[in-house]
This record gives C-alpha cells, sequence and structure tokens, in this order.
C-alpha cells in the first residue's frame, strides 16, 4: 500500500515501484467492489396468488408440521396432493443474483417445481424443472437440486432451504413464481425467502 503523498505537479516524474504500487491497488479495490454483496431477509411473506395456511393448525396430516413456528416460516403455501399449477408468487422488485427459498414434499424425493422469475420488464425467465426431498425424514443433499440446511419440526417433519440461481441478474425481478408441476407429491413452499445480490454502482439518469 502507499504510505505517503505522491501530490504531483504536472510534468514531474514519477517512479515507475511508485506508479505500478497505485495501478495494482486501484486494480485490487476495484475487484474487491465487484465482488461486494448485499443479503436481503423477507419473512411473514404474503402471495396475491395462492393460499396460505398454518403449519399445524386445519391443514391436512400430509402438510401439518405440529407447530406453529419454524424458524422464520410462520404460513406454508401448497395445493394439496395431486393438484398442479401455481402455488403462490412472492414479490421483492430488487436485484437478485441467489435466492434462497424453503420447501419440502410430502411423497417427495422427486421433480416437482419450477421457478419462473418474472421481472420488471416484464419477460419471465422459467428453471429447470427442480428435485424436492421428501418431508418425513432427513434425505442426503444429493447431486438434484442439494439443498443447504434444514428445519426439524417437532412431529419430525422437516422443510430444506435450496438456492435459484438467477441468469440474469442484471434484471430486477418483480415476481418470484412456484408452480408444483407433479401430482405425485405434496409440495410445500413457506413464507420467507433470503437472496443475495451484488452490489452495483448507481446508475446516472
Amino acid at each position: 500500500m502507499v504510505d505517503k503523498e505522491l501530490n504531483k505537479k504536472p510534468g514531474d516524474p514519477i517512479r515507475s515501484e511508485d506508479w505500478n504500487t497505485i495501478v495494482n491497488e486501484l486494480m485490487a479495490l476495484r475487484d474487491y467492489i465487484n465482488q461486494m454483496t448485499r443479503g436481503n431477509t423477507i419473512s411473514g411473506l404474503e402471495s396475491p396468488t395462492g393460499t396460505s395456511y398454518s403449519l399445524s393448525k386445519g391443514v391436512p396430516e400430509e402438510f401439518n408440521y405440529g407447530t406453529d413456528v419454524m424458524g422464520l416460516i410462520t404460513r406454508q403455501y401448497f395445493l394439496g396432493v395431486e393438484n398442479m399449477g401455481e402455488i403462490c408468487r412472492f414479490g421483492i422488485h430488487d436485484h437478485a443474483d441467489i435466492i434462497y427459498y424453503w420447501s419440502g414434499a410430502s411423497r417427495g424425493d422427486k421433480i416437482g417445481l419450477r421457478i419462473t422469475l418474472e421481472y420488471t420488464d416484464n419477460s419471465l425467465q422459467p428453471s429447470k424443472d427442480l428435485f424436492i426431498h421428501e418431508w418425513s425424514k432427513l434425505r442426503p443433499r444429493g447431486d438434484n437440486n442439494p439443498y443447504y440446511e434444514y428445519l426439524l419440526s417437532p412431529n419430525q417433519r422437516l422443510m430444506y432451504r435450496y438456492a435459484l440461481e438467477n441468469p440474469n441478474p442484471e434484471k430486477a425481478i418483480r415476481y418470484i413464481i412456484f408452480e408444483d408441476i407433479s401430482k405425485e407429491c405434496g409440495l410445500r413452499i413457506g413464507n420467507f425467502l433470503h437472496y443475495v445480490t451484488r452490489v452495483r454502482p448507481i446508475k446516472k439518469v
């Protein structure tokens, strides 16, 4: 690091080692700024579509976690077993490079979920069809949509945290749309998201 003033007058020479030090430090600073990220956590999410349910009260046994709260998850969205279609959508109106969401499935260990990102320019980006782990017993992470962590309820039911990488991080996201694409499993989505985005410079208007 340069530890002395290098103020020069026009036409003054500068030693090559001082110049190289300045350039290297500027390049390191640029790389550091480009790698800076910020994280956002949103709990108590509500969806304009679909229906949210308690984790324990008034739900079928295949969706009963035996508790009202799991971590920061307080509600779950689901269509029920053998039903397909949009489960819910959560609005963030922000950029996101990686989105972490919570899910699990009775009759799981199957491909059952598709996530579509709706950007503020009205374009859509569907994910590949995603594998969701069984909720009744802890499963190995595996290589197919591996989870990052899990929550275990008092009645030994699980909710897994997964990650979705946004292929268009330069676009702001309006909605994250969750869709059940399997009649064979009872898929649920927790009302809690965390997303990470690279810090971007402010654009001049």
